[in-house]
């Protein structure tokens, strides 16, 4: 079968904290004739300046900070779909640009909150969760000496449970925090700052791997990355996150506010029930979660598009 022709328009996420979407394009481009820019600007220049036009057009991260600012997509004559990653950012500007450009297909990472705050869309919706690379997020077979490890932002507005367990936890013997770099480029040359494989290696250093989902609920990337790295995930449930294969007590742990460190002290002791939790977690992730299956799920989904007749248009 002959591969299809993406035009990709994204950041540049190479060096980022986070370069997920990075990992992702490298996936696509062994399943694609991907041709990936950075640039902003009118879409139909974009597209007139490939030696030959795509077949389909993404637009990741769409209107986001640091994303290109793509202009236009009501003039394409050629299908195209934009990707939402933070929901909560810019809702009314975006919905409002959503409509005035007539975008008829929305990739998301996070179904839930998307139904609810963007229920005039949900036609047009396409859900494509998280992932982790495998390559990157894998069983390093390290000596396992941190009991308990959290890691990440603790912007309390956003994530009041990690706050919380960073505090009762902080002088508690066994228990690692590491704060966030902040969300920007990260150059080879530093040190002590966890990104990549370092990123990956300090989690499957860990016993236990705590985090949350946030107020808003959202099935976030460190439930995959944490369980992909052979460690036990000890994190809040949601539906979502259960449609998503993680049922608790086989192969995550699920805690709230009250019960994380009788939870946490259980696991400790329990190391049988730990490691294979552990590695029931690191199956899932690996399997129906790794970014090469993300890669052909997207795929797969866009030659659905190209195959159905399409939405009917906004009004």
């Amino acid at each position: 079968m002959k591969k299809l022709k993406i035009l990709f328009v994204t950041r540049n996420d190479r060096e980022y904290i986070v370069p997920a979407s990075h990992y992702f394009i490298e996936e696509l481009g062994k399943l694609t004739n991907l041709h990936v820019t950075h640039q902003s600007g009118d879409i139909n220049k974009l597209v007139a300046e490939m030696e030959e036009k795509p077949d389909f057009i993404y637009i990741n991260d769409y209107l986001e900070n640091g994303s290109p600012v793509v202009k236009n997509l009501k003039q394409l004559k050629l299908p195209f779909a934009v990707g939402l990653h933070d929901l909560h950012y810019q809702k009314p500007y975006r919905k409002a640009m959503l409509k005035k450009e007539e975008v008829q297909h929305i990739f998301t990472y996070y179904r839930d909150k998307f139904l609810q705050w963007y229920p005039e869309f949900s036609e047009q919706m396409h859900w494509l969760p998280h992932h982790a690379h495998r390559d990157i997020y894998c069983d390093y077979h390290q000596n396992k000496d941190i009991d308990v490890l959290m890691m990440g932002s603790l912007l309390e507005d956003y994530y009041p449970l990690r706050v919380l367990m960073q505090k009762r936890l902080d002088r508690r013997p066994g228990f690692v925090y590491h704060s966030h770099p902040g969300y920007r480029n990260v150059q080879q040359q530093e040190n002590n700052v966890y990104v990549g494989t370092s990123y990956a290696k300090e989690l499957n250093r860990a016993k236990i791997s705590l985090t949350c989902d946030s107020v808003f609920k959202y099935p976030l990337m460190k439930y995959f990355e944490i369980t992909a790295c052979n460690t036990l995930l000890l994190a809040p449930y949601s539906k979502e996150l259960g449609d998503l294969g993680f049922i608790p007590g086989v192969n995550f742990v699920s805690i709230n506010e009250q019960d994380f460190e009788e939870k946490m002290d259980y696991y400790l002791e329990n190391e049988a029930e730990r490691q294979m939790i552990a590695h029931n977690g690191m199956y899932l992730s690996q399997h129906r979660h790794s970014t090469k299956q993300r890669a052909q799920d997207f795929l797969d989904e866009v030659v659905t598009i190209l195959t159905e007749k399409p939405p009917s248009s906004l009004i």
